[in-house]
């Protein structure tokens, strides 16, 4: 008799827990949907309000205390926090807030599974999903070619009956963006590198003016409840500094380098696949900025158990011209300048293991050093490179952003160890302005010596500084063949109909050396 118990009870296990006991036995096809018109909320009550003028007056409340700054362009997408609203709305918000009035059409969520694991990205086939707020509408022709391309996208049913990380996106959306509005929304397990360029390819085509990606995700979960204790002392300060490592290589689109980090840390950001798989589908002319930062742990004032939140835009530049000019350059004093702030920066990183905090006015700042633009710091060791990181798309001042990719050159270049407080005085600090990024016509117009060079086929992207095809001796066919190969293509996929060439320019200015411009 206790024996049958016993398996009568690990058959209930089973039918109540199939994720965990069987994940991998589930095929789409196996499931069927729901067989409903409306897929209704889960979490109203719970994770925000039931109550359709309770929720609205929240929602609002939040969008009103979200203070912005003017944005370079159209966003089109956004990472945003899942959490309940009375931790993470407030975050949410300043997303929400960069998307309104812009008039999108279409809404791709890419939100993960938290209750469920298969693999690929199941869509639920209903025609509606329901909140406090009314119904979203999905764009049926979409969702249904797209479930009808197997082997990775289907329809997995009990992936979204608790789900809440799609559903508390939705009232933030029909607040910011009415009913006028469809939702093409898609719930992420398990992906690999086949996995991921084949759900990659079917939603690339569908990204165009009046399309919005919306990704959910949280943030680093630490404490024993999430078994992600990676440290126990100075906890706020070290948990900001490991999500700022990852939301940097985000804001890069650094695909390689994102799984790197997240290899190198362990990093429990449950939204890590659908970041991954927005990084795949984004356009090259994008720029990302984080607008809010928070943690569970700063709110409730206790850091034993905290999950981290993060509101960040990628915005798009109106389609530039064919053709490309130099941007407005540097006079001497500024490049001085610069090079002194890299190397102060450098001298104090090293030896107190953390960022300084330079005072602006111990410089001379001018307009210019306070402008955004792109820039990367190269460190070289007696004539080698010892590490170089940089932003393609500006980001930030100037002046800001020559400090941190000296902290990231010296500390955060996979290739090498961080650098030591004896290699000092070996190493010689490199500094590349850049202009803005140009789309160009063909490989013909890309000028060796004085243009940068991004190439994006698909998925996949790589680029070279102005300065590697001269320091390398190469003329623009080799140039071309040695970058589809960094970007793990073959050396001749650049006379592909379907690459793409974007170029830019660059002042480069070296540390103890004459200042001229490359």
């Amino acid at each position: 008799m206790r024996k049958h118990l016993i398996l009568f009870s690990l058959f209930i296990l089973c039918i109540a827990f199939p994720s965990i006991n069987h994940a991998e036995d589930y095929m789409f096809g196996d499931l069927p949907g729901e067989g409903q018109n409306v897929r209704e909320p889960a979490v109203a009550g719970r994770f925000y309000p039931d109550s359709k003028a309770e929720l609205t007056k929240k929602i609002n409340n939040y969008l009103d205390k979200a203070l912005l700054e003017s944005l370079p362009g159209k966003p089109v997408a956004i990472i945003s926090p899942h959490a309940g609203y009375q931790y993470s709305g407030a975050v949410a918000a300043y997303g929400y807030k960069a998307i309104k009035d812009h008039g999108y059409k279409r809404v791709i969520v890419l939100a993960p599974c938290h209750y469920s694991r298969y693999r690929g990205a199941s869509i639920l086939d209903v025609e509606a999903y329901k909140t406090p707020l009314g119904l979203v509408n999905l764009n049926q022709g979409i969702c249904n070619n797209l479930i009808n391309n197997p082997p990775f996208i289907g329809t997995f049913k009990n992936a979204h009956k608790r789900e809440h990380s799609l559903e508390t996106q939705l009232p933030f959306l029909q607040t910011v963006l009415g009913d006028d509005f469809e939702l093409i929304p898609l719930l992420i397990s398990r992906l690999n590198s086949d996995e991921l360029d084949f759900i990659a390819d079917k939603l690339r085509p569908l990204i165009d003016e009046d399309t919005l990606i919306v990704v959910s995700s949280d943030f680093t979960h630490y404490g024993y409840g999430y078994d992600y204790v990676p440290f126990k002392k100075d906890v706020e300060a070290k948990l900001e500094r490991l999500d700022h490592g990852a939301i940097e290589r985000i804001l890069a689109l650094d695909f390689d380098g994102f799984f790197q980090y997240k290899r190198a840390t362990g990093i429990t950001a449950c939204g890590f696949m659908p970041i991954a798989l927005m990084m795949k589908i984004m356009p090259p002319n994008v720029q990302g900025k984080m607008l809010k930062y928070d943690t569970s742990g700063s709110i409730l004032g206790n850091f034993d158990s905290s999950v981290s939140y993060a509101s960040i835009v990628f915005t798009r530049d109106i389609e530039p011209p064919d053709i490309i000019g130099d941007s407005n350059g540097l006079n001497s004093d500024e490049k001085l300048t610069l090079l002194e702030v890299a190397r102060n920066t450098l001298e104090y990183c090293v030896k107190e293991g953390k960022k300084p905090h330079l005072n602006s006015g111990e410089y001379t700042l001018t307009q210019t050093l306070k402008n955004k633009r792109g820039v990367f710091v190269t460190l070289n060791k007696n004539g080698n490179l010892r590490g170089c990181i940089g932003h393609i798309q500006p980001r930030e001042q100037l002046f800001d952003a020559v400090i941190d990719n000296t902290i990231n050159s010296s500390m955060n270049d996979g290739r090498f160890k961080p650098v030591s407080e004896d290699e000092l005085s070996d190493i010689e600090i490199d500094i590349s302005v850049l202009s803005p990024i140009r789309k160009i016509s063909g490989a013909e117009k890309f000028i060796t010596g004085k243009h940068g060079i991004i190439i994006r086929l698909g998925g996949t992207r790589a680029v070279f500084l102005p300065q590697v095809a001269t320091e390398q001796g190469w003329n623009r066919e080799e140039t071309l063949a040695h970058l589809c190969n960094k970007a793990g293509l073959p050396s001749y996929a650049w006379k592909d109909e379907e690459m793409e060439f974007f170029v830019f320019t660059a002042e480069v200015f070296h540390e103890g050396k004459s200042l001229a411009m490359k």
